[in-house]
């Protein structure tokens, strides 16, 4: 018994040390980019020696896959449970919009990497990042196809399309307001977003319901802080 408790513990401690690596060299790589970031550097805010990362991690191409693999699952966790707080489709479609969008702009050098490490068209499709990137689209997919279903999507559109439409508009738009440094603007962007993919949908009471996107904005910034 006493052999199995230190076998669970030293395991636990490797886990504990490759998740500091992962959480050292994310807030690193946010901030300087891929090729301004060095191991050692990461090395030394996780508290380990230069060697030791390498037990975990070959390169910095390797360790960054791994950081834009934690970045999906947790952007795919967080949208999930954002989207099952939330009732109607148009509500669900906001928050995701919102979502991605403060996401895409807080982590902009974190998606820098993708076309850096083995993205080419013909290695993406399959691997890990590829298979994170579905399981992050298909939170969309299950509430356009509800949308679709309420009869806010012409049943001509496919969904792909749609898809591309959602995110590709997203993924312009936060480039261009980091770059004219408009990023108090993602509730205007959204409501213009919706508003033109899926119609414009006006409730009964608009002000109450203008009230309610600003404050469920407003929680969700509070939970990324926690």
């Amino acid at each position: 018994m006493p052999s199995r408790q230190k076998t669970k513990t030293r395991r636990e401690k490797l886990e504990n040390r490759e998740e500091a690596i992962i959480e050292s060299a994310r807030a690193i790589l946010n901030e300087k980019g891929f090729s301004k970031t060095t191991m050692a550097e990461i090395a030394r805010a996780a508290g380990v020696a230069d060697g030791t990362v390498y037990i975990y991690f070959k390169n910095k191409e390797d360790l960054a896959r791994a950081v834009l693999a934690q970045f999906y699952d947790k952007l795919t966790e967080t949208a999930q449970t954002g989207v099952d707080k939330r009732s109607g489709s148009i509500a669900k479609l906001k928050f995701l919009a919102r979502h991605h969008m403060s996401r895409v702009m807080d982590n902009w050098r974190i998606l820098e990497m993708l076309p850096l490490i083995d993205m080419k068209m013909d290695s993406y499709e399959g691997s890990d990042l590829y298979k994170l990137n579905r399981a992050y689209v298909a939170v969309f997919d299950r509430v356009a196809e509800r949308a679709h279903e309420e009869g806010l999507i012409g049943s001509g559109t496919p969904l792909w399309v749609l898809r591309d439409m959602f995110f590709g508009s997203m993924d312009y738009g936060a480039r261009t307001m980091l770059l004219i440094r408009q990023d108090d603007n993602i509730n205007w962007f959204v409501d213009n977003l919706i508003s033109t993919l899926f119609g414009r949908v006006e409730p009964s009471d608009k002000r109450r319901a203008d009230v309610v996107d600003r404050l469920e904005a407003i929680a969700d910034r509070l939970e990324d802080k926690l």
